[in-house]
């Protein structure tokens, strides 16, 4: 996850006999992001309304800014190269570059590095097409434009070269802020994306880390988007395998090794190498079933007929850290006392997500889900009463707290405003509207209140700030902006108000930000060092008695600190058990110390007493 470059709503491209992208919602954010997907599964399609080669049938898509507030510029690789017929190779390059200072220099280094110097007075037609590929990707890079976005760049070249190639882009790539690749190799996703957007017959099947997917992946299907992968389905027992992990769903084949073993029951049926996995099916004799396992492959050479074991390789169960598996040596972690969840009620056949939580003044429970609900809760998870956002066909909203006079204050995030309740639900005020000045929002995502009757909204969306009201809704101030010095966000995502001071959490900089609530910078909190490292914290809140508890999407944990930022322990890992979390949104803490979660992947709430 990163500040939006695109932000995607319902979005339908037509096509026959199917749409080629169907009811699209995503956003891609900065770093190197990867679509795939198999042929005609969309990613063209997507790439091109990108870039504004076409235009969406249905739905909306809001472009990026810079920090200035101008639109980021984009250059496009088409799938086609897009190369120009009446220029040679030099004069491509020539024509893109944005600064005229050391031009010969510039043009021959490009070409040097993709192995086209001895074709600088070439024209296209001249070319291979693994040649105008690399021209292709050349004239790219020489425009200097801070986003790219390349279709199935290198497709044609040798993979010899391809490899050689990629590694001269990563170089370049770290000089801008986004690039956007569509590809069919789960080899080169796994090796140079750190996002990717699974298409499927025209829909998104998945999107996020490109780590989860490999190491957490949802569902058998999506597993085999990132290369063969044993999947351990519920209803199939595993008890063929040696060292397996209750609740586990998916190891790579790095993580399996077969061995022979004259007494196992697991007898080789076919035996199959290709190069880095090898491929066995067994017929197990106690059950009668068959298994095929992609595993590491070892010296010893396989027959049918042979009987094996397959073992879990304890070294390889220490996973990345965005995988949620373990926690760090010598990390301090919070002792639980009783933890409890339960599931949003079902709308219609489909079972909400939780986005947002907050422990309101009667210690009430309010939960916003992502089909558009205010959902009110007692302490024992008993569902009391519900109602509707206004709106919530553009997109839902993420925020909800209570303020002193009882009024619930929903940051309506897609409707760029606030919206005020009564404790029953009826709307007291829509309060915002599209835009960047004092009063407006792009995406309004956090609400907070001070002892003033103050409250405070961070938003995202390039206009990433935090701005301050008085209790009828007048703007007083604002401070922040988008970027990653001190004092600026990457979608600021939560708030805290204590003691004259408003604690931010800065998503996507991974980090706590503290301000005094006149808006002056005042320091940074759990800013990267070993002990106190955050993982995109989504959100923020605090106990009684003045700890700070922070929800990290990244990570799927909750992470404790005091109000100096050093870390007094934390709690869970990314999973689908007791204990852990998937995409966690929002947190929030009653007078007991008992901490509720919006455990927003697992589509759950989560109270947790420590």
């Amino acid at each position: 996850m990163n500040a939006p470059v695109w932000k995607l709503e319902r979005v339908t491209l037509a096509g026959r006999p199917r749409p080629r992208l169907a009811d699209v919602t995503l956003a891609i954010g900065a770093g190197v992001t990867a679509v795939l997907g198999h042929s005609g599964a969309g990613k063209t399609s997507l790439l091109n309304l990108l870039v504004g080669f076409e235009k969406p049938d249905q739905g909306t898509i809001v472009a990026g800014f810079d920090r200035t507030g101008e639109r980021l510029p984009v250059f496009w690789g088409p799938p086609d190269n897009g190369l120009w017929a009446h220029l040679t190779v030099s004069e491509h390059v020539r024509a893109v570059l944005p600064d005229v200072s050391g031009v010969d220099a510039r043009v021959v280094d490009l070409l040097n590095a993709f192995d086209l110097a001895d074709k600088i007075g070439s024209y296209p037609d001249q070319l291979s097409q693994g040649e105008c590929a690399r021209l292709a990707l050349v004239r790219a890079l020489a425009s200097d434009a801070k986003v790219l976005v390349l279709d199935e760049p290198l497709v044609h070249v040798d993979p010899a070269g391809s490899q050689k190639y990629w590694e001269c882009l990563r170089s370049y790539f770290d000089k801008r802020t986004a690039v956007v690749f569509s590809t069919h190799c789960p080899e080169v996703v796994l090796r140079e994306a750190q996002q990717v957007v699974c298409l499927s017959e025209g829909l998104v099947v998945y999107v996020g880390s490109v780590e989860q997917l490999y190491h957490e992946p949802p569902e058998r299907d999506l597993a085999w988007c990132l290369g063969p992968a044993n999947w351990i389905a519920d209803d199939m027992p595993a008890d063929w395998l040696t060292g397996h992990s209750a609740g586990r769903r998916c190891y790579r084949p790095e993580q399996l090794c077969v061995t022979k073993a004259d007494s196992s029951p697991l007898v080789l049926k076919s035996v199959a190498f290709s190069g880095s996995v090898g491929e066995i099916e067994f017929e197990d004799e106690r059950s009668g079933g068959t298994q095929r396992v992609y595993h590491r492959p070892v010296g010893a050479c396989f027959r049918a007929g042979e009987r094996v074991v397959v073992n879990v390789l304890a070294l390889l169960l220490g996973c990345f850290v965005l995988a949620g598996c373990g926690h760090s040596i010598g990390e301090a972690q919070l002792v639980v006392h009783s933890i409890d969840s339960w599931a949003i009620p079902a709308e219609g056949v489909k079972i909400p997500a939780p986005r947002a939580v907050h422990v309101g003044l009667k210690q009430e429970i309010f939960v916003l889900d992502n089909a558009g609900r205010v959902l009110v809760y007692d302490r024992d998870g008993k569902l009391q009463r519900q109602w509707w956002m206004p709106d919530y066909a553009v997109g839902k909203p993420e925020k909800i707290c209570q303020f002193r006079d009882g009024r619930l204050v929903v940051a309506d995030t897609h409707y760029h405003r606030v919206v005020v309740f009564d404790e029953d639900g009826n709307v007291l005020a829509r309060r915002g509207s599209l835009g960047r000045e004092p009063g407006q929002f792009i995406y309004p995502v956090a609400v907070v209140e001070d002892d003033s009757e103050n409250y405070y909204v961070c938003e995202y969306g390039s206009n990433d700030r935090v701005q301050k009201f008085n209790k009828e809704g007048r703007f007083l101030l604002q401070f922040g902006g988008f970027g990653t010095e001190k004092g600026e966000f990457q979608r600021p995502s939560g708030l805290v108000w204590c003691g004259g001071k408003v604690y931010v959490v800065d998503a996507f900089n991974s980090r706590i930000q503290v301000f005094s609530d006149d808006g002056a910078f005042l320091e940074i909190l759990a800013d990267g060092n070993d002990s106190a490292a955050l993982q995109y914290p989504y959100d923020i809140t605090m106990s009684e008695t003045g700890d700070l508890f922070v929800v990290e999407y990244g990570a799927g944990r909750i992470s404790k600190f005091d109000r100096s930022g050093k870390l007094l322990g934390r709690f869970g890992t990314i999973g689908t058990d007791e204990g852990q979390f998937s995409t966690p949104w929002g947190i929030s803490v009653d007078r007991n110390s008992r901490v509720y979660v919006a455990d927003t992947g697992n589509r759950r709430l989560v109270s947790v007493q420590f």
